[in-house]
């Protein structure tokens, strides 16, 4: 079976499968929460690169433990706990740390796992609206970015972002609503850009304009 064959499944029948062995099934939940995970660490830790390898080594945390997951369904919220808790004890850390020697285990899901191994570079991110975007969304209170950043960023539906944090799907559009304000007033007091700044994005040419928040 293709991993293609998996995108329509629901998470809970991604996991049902990949407990069964199909290793193509977990790769295709890697790519549906990697960026939101990657996101995630990286509020705490403070850093893209340390933010990866987290990611990498809460995926096959969360790829062991399947057995231990008790309700399929709840999937992203326990993902979601796992990568918080890894990502603490890692910031908790002074520096970095040297990653843990891969298990065979560990080897066997990387080789089988091409979304858990990508490492996909935002091109021509430092000079784009988008990154402008970025870096205004990362001066909001955490519960309205990472409602934002999910929804904007991960285009993902309210309800999973409600499974993802464990909160009613009511919260997140509360979230959404108050977090869209708090950002509308932030990009407005930031409105003028330097030309060299306008020039830079305009030469980049990515990511959507940073007024586009709706």
């Amino acid at each position: 079976m293709q991993t293609s064959d998996f995108s329509p499944m629901r998470d809970e029948e991604l996991v049902l499968s990949a407990l069964l062995g199909h290793i193509q099934a977990f790769d295709e939940l890697v790519r549906r929460f990697r960026g939101a995970v990657i996101f995630v660490a990286e509020q705490t830790l403070g850093s893209r690169e340390a933010a990866e390898d987290v990611a990498q080594e809460a995926f096959l945390l969360a790829y062991k433990a399947l057995p231990q997951l008790h309700d399929p369904a709840k999937f992203a919220s326990w993902l979601y706990a796992i990568t918080r808790h890894r990502a603490r004890r890692v910031g908790a850390r002074e520096g970095r740390s040297a990653p843990t020697e891969a298990s065979q285990l560990d080897h066997l899901i990387l080789s089988q796992s091409p979304a858990l191994t990508a490492h996909p570079a935002d091109e021509c991110v430092e000079n784009s609206e988008r990154e402008s975007l970025r870096k205004t969304l990362a001066l909001l209170p955490e519960e309205y970015r990472l409602a934002l950043h999910l929804r904007y960023y991960e285009e993902w539906p309210v309800a999973r972002i409600a499974d993802f944090l464990s909160v009613p799907i009511t919260t997140v559009k509360w979230r959404l609503h108050h977090g869209r304000a708090l950002l509308r007033r932030q990009l407005a007091a930031n409105e003028e850009a330097s030309p060299d700044e306008r020039l830079q994005s305009e030469q980049c040419g990515t990511g959507a304009p940073a007024s586009h928040v709706t």
